[in-house]
């Protein structure tokens, strides 16, 4: 296979991430030679990317388990084409593993697969989805209100490798009443974002907010960063700060002066302000740290949008009626990472024509319509401001606005790997071990090398 130029398509043991029943599957293939000698001399993620008209009256899809918006979407389409795809649900931690599975013995049983923001840029790079380039000019790059921001995950060189069917960054959520309490004023953290340096705000109000009163203790904020899931927080902050992930090659940037930053912001909401819950470090994800803002003894928590649908019931949130939102807080700028979802067309794929059908359903207006009524984001940020949309989810003009600002997440073929070693040293400095800087240069330089040892 010879990839284009620009697409930097280097398969090495790296890129095999899916543990070792996949590179079990990679090598009784024959490893390389065989994958190199399957492809030819094409490009097989250019075959098919130009949607035509060749529908076979067979499609399989393969969805995650939280779509329902794409069941209705799907059933609306078996009644248009006139014969019923075939689908599979599957949870998101199992899919890199299903879908790696498949792809290594070059099949795919689905023409269009359910992907994450994680997996784009390794499942581009090993070169197992089609382009989607010339669909999203003709279908979703002609609409002026695209959340463009929410396209970096599978974006490489000029080529765009997924369609989104959801978008959604996290936004900051907090408690009225317990502002109202510590003497503030609640409606403050709605002009947070567009404020530099809004941050020394935030901590301050999270001070006020924090204290045992009647027995029970109060704390100003709550998170979830046990393991990888502290970055989905460092990585808002660091863009607050005007830095990134990786550099333009791709390379370890986190540890510049706005990454050394950020950490240290982080660590001193644990350690010097004392504001956060000290358990926020064994909170693995983000339904471990909801009780607590639910039950009204946490004031504010950066977290994903539907956050702010829960708090505004009265049977699941004792703060129904007090809850806000806005996009996070500024430092330079707001920031956040960006958590939306796409689908490819695997190279793979027998029904690349179907495929393309459906998924111009999925973009189209009236599709992200009925995805934006079914509580996920819309890819356009006006079907987030129509009035019948905003009523039935009001935190929908924030997500879009929260757009307007840094939402990278730091894509690329190896991102399972070196976050896993990012978050190691982030933990280094919350547990008092490390300082921000030693830890993040510790990090950049162990990606690196992890990276060299692959390649040589």
């Amino acid at each position: 296979m010879v990839p284009k130029a620009n697409r930097s398509y280097q398969f090495t043991r790296r890129q095999f991430l899916g543990g070792g029943s996949a590179l079990a599957a990679f090598a009784a293939m024959g490893g390389m030679s065989a994958l190199v000698a399957a492809c030819g001399e094409s490009d097989p993620i250019d075959e098919g990317a130009e949607p035509g008209d060749d529908f076979t009256g067979s499609l399989g899809v393969l969805i995650g388990t939280h779509m329902d918006p794409i069941k209705a979407l799907l059933e609306q389409h078996q009644s248009a084409v006139g014969f019923s795809p075939t689908v599979e649900e599957i949870t998101t931690p199992d899919l890199r593993s299903k879908l790696t599975t498949s792809f290594l013995a070059q099949s795919s049983p689905w023409d269009a697969v359910f992907v994450t923001a994680e997996l784009g840029a390794e499942l581009g790079s090993r070169g197992w989805l089609t382009n989607a380039s010339v669909f999203m000019d003709q279908n979703v790059r002609t609409e002026s209100d695209l959340l463009t921001r929410g396209l970096g995950a599978v974006e490489q060189g000029e080529d765009t490798l997924a369609v989104p069917w959801t978008m959604g960054s996290q936004l900051l959520h907090w408690n009225k009443q317990l502002i109202e309490q510590a003497g503030l004023d609640p409606d403050a953290p709605a002009d947070w974002h567009s404020t530099p340096n809004s941050w020394d705000t935030f901590v301050e109000y999270a001070k006020a907010m924090t204290g045992e009163r009647d027995g029970v203790q109060y704390y100003g904020y709550t998170d979830a960063w046990a393991g990888p899931h502290v970055l989905w927080t460092w990585g808002g902050m660091l863009n607050m700060h005007g830095g990134s992930f990786l550099d333009e090659e791709q390379q370890p940037s986190w540890n510049s002066e706005e990454g050394v930053e950020a950490l240290q912001k982080l660590h001193d909401l644990l350690h010097t302000h004392q504001v956060v819950d000290p358990a926020v470090t064994t909170y693995t994800w983000v339904f471990d740290a909801t009780p607590g803002f639910f039950e009204g003894t946490r004031g504010m928590f950066i977290s994903w949008p539907f956050v702010a649908g829960v708090a505004a019931l009265p049977d699941a949130s004792q703060i129904a009626g007090h809850s806000a939102f806005a996009p996070n807080p500024a430092v330079v700028t707001s920031g956040s990472v960006d958590g939306s979802e796409f689908f490819g067309v695997p190279v793979y794929a027998e029904n690349k024509d179907e495929a393309w059908r459906l998924l111009e359903l999925i973009a189209s207006r009236e599709g992200q319509r009925t995805i934006a009524m079914g509580g996920w984001g819309s890819m356009y940020s006006g079907i987030m401001q129509e009035p019948e949309v905003v009523e039935a989810f009001p935190f929908y003009p924030a997500l879009a606005q929260a757009y307007e600002y840094p939402v990278d997440g730091g894509w690329s073929e190896d991102r399972p790997r070196w976050t896993q070693i990012l978050s190691d040293e982030i933990h280094e400095v919350l547990a008092g071990n490390k300082t921000p800087k030693a830890a993040l240069d510790d990090a950049a330089a162990a990606a690196v090398e992890a990276r060299n040892q692959d390649d040589g």
